[in-house]
C-alpha cells in the first residue's frame, strides 16, 4: 500500500530525519556522535522494514535524498571550523611560548593550575644587566636601541634555555633568570652557575663585536644567589605572569651593585657556590676571589660574596650566533 497517507509519512521522514542528524552531528563530533547518526539510520531501516512486512511501502530513497545533502554541508562546515579553531590555538600556543619562558608554555597547557596558590622553594635566581646602556640609548636613537637590546635578549635566552633556566621578565637592558621551575632539582645552583659563566663569555664576546662606539660606552654585570623564594602568579584577571619574590631576589638584584663597585662581572653569593660544588664552572675558569663578607643595600648584616673575573679573551667568534 502506497497511498496519500504513506507518502505523508514520506514527507515527516524527509523533513525529521535530516534534522535529527544534524543534531547528532553537531551534538557529538567523536565517536560516540557517529555511533548515535548509525545507530538513528538503523532504528529508521528496521521502521522501513517493519511497515513493508505490515502491507506499508515507505519510500527509502526520498528520506535519503532530503538527508544527505544538509548532513554533509553542515559536516563539512564544521570540519572548517574545527581546523580553523585548531589553527588558532596552535598559533597561541607558539605566542605562548614566546610570552611565557622556554618550556614553561607547555607546562601550563599541561597544569592549568600550576601557581594558583603561592609555592615557597629554593630555587637560584640570576640577574644580568648592560652597564652604560641609558646614557649610550639617548644618542643611538629608537631604531637602533631596540635592535641592539634585541640581540642581547636573544643572546641571554639562548644561553638560559641552553643551561635549563628560564627567564622570569626582560626589564629593559637587563633580565632576570630562575633555576628552579617549574619543579626544582638537586642540581639548580650548578646550572645557575654555569649559565652566569656562560652569560659572561657571550655576552664578553658580543661587545667586543661592537663597533667601539658602542663597546667603550658598555659594560655588564652578573650577580647570582641561591635560597628560598616565592613563586606565584602575578597580576589582574586579564593578566598574570608567572615571578619568584623574597629576599632571595633581593639580594641577586643587590649582587650586581656590588661586581659593579669591585669592577668585576660577577659576584655570586657563598650559599650559590657550595651548593653548585667544585665541579660548576666558577672553579674551571676565569678568576674566582673570596669568601668576602659585604654587606648589601637594604639589608641589616653581611653576606659572603665571592667575586669572578672572566679572563677569556673575547672574540669575535660568537659574534656569528647573535
Amino acid at each position: 500500500m502506497r497511498d496519500r497517507h504513506v507518502r505523508l509519512v514520506d514527507a515527516g521522514f524527509a523533513v525529521i530525519l535530516p534534522m535529527v542528524l544534524v543534531a547528532l552531528v553537531a551534538w557529538r563530533r567523536s565517536a560516540i556522535g557517529l555511533a548515535a547518526v548509525i545507530g538513528v539510520l538503523l532504528i529508521w531501516a528496521v521502521v522501513n522494514v517493519t511497515a513493508f512486512s505490515n502491507g506499508m511501502w515507505l519510500s527509502a530513497a526520498l528520506p535519503m535524498a532530503a538527508a544527505a545533502p544538509p548532513v554533509i554541508l553542515f559536516g563539512a562546515v564544521q570540519l572548517w571550523r574545527d581546523r580553523n579553531r585548531a589553527q588558532y590555538f596552535a598559533t597561541q600556543s607558539r605566542l605562548l611560548q614566546k610570552v611565557q619562558a622556554s618550556g614553561l608554555g607547555q607546562w601550563l597547557a599541561k597544569h592549568g593550575d600550576f601557581l594558583q596558590e603561592p609555592v615557597r622553594e629554593d630555587a637560584a635566581v640570576v640577574f644580568i644587566d648592560l652597564s652604560g646602556f641609558t646614557g649610550l640609548s639617548e644618542t643611538l636613537g629608537p631604531d637602533a636601541t631596540r635592535e641592539l637590546l634585541s640581540v642581547f635578549h636573544r643572546l641571554v635566552d639562548e644561553e638560559v634555555t641552553e643551561c635549563g633556566g628560564i627567564v622570569t621578565s626582560f626589564m629593559g637592558d637587563g633580565a632576570m633568570i630562575l633555576f628552579g621551575l617549574p619543579k626544582p632539582a638537586a642540581d639548580d645552583a650548578s646550572k645557575a652557575a654555569n649559565c652566569s659563566v656562560r652569560l659572561s663569555h657571550r655576552t664578553k664576546a658580543w661587545l667586543a663585536s661592537q663597533p667601539a662606539s658602542i663597546s667603550s660606552h658598555l659594560g655588564y654585570k652578573i650577580g647570582a644567589h641561591f635560597g628560598t623564594v616565592i613563586a606565584s602568579r602575578l597580576g589582574g584577571e586579564s593578566h598574570q605572569h608567572i615571578a619568584a619574590t623574597g629576599d632571595t631576589v633581593n639580594v641577586a638584584s643587590r649582587l650586581m651593585e656590588v661586581a659593579a663597585s669591585h669592577r668585576t662581572e660577577l659576584a655570586v653569593s657563598d650559599a650559590l657556590l657550595r651548593m653548585a660544588g667544585r665541579d660548576c664552572e666558577l672553579h674551571k675558569s676565569g678568576t674566582l676571589h673570596g669568601p668576602i663578607d659585604t654587606g648589601i643595600r637594604g639589608r641589616a648584616g653581611s653576606l659572603a660574596i665571592w667575586l669572578w673575573k672572566d679572563t677569556e679573551v673575547a672574540t669575535n667568534d660568537c659574534s656569528s650566533r647573535t
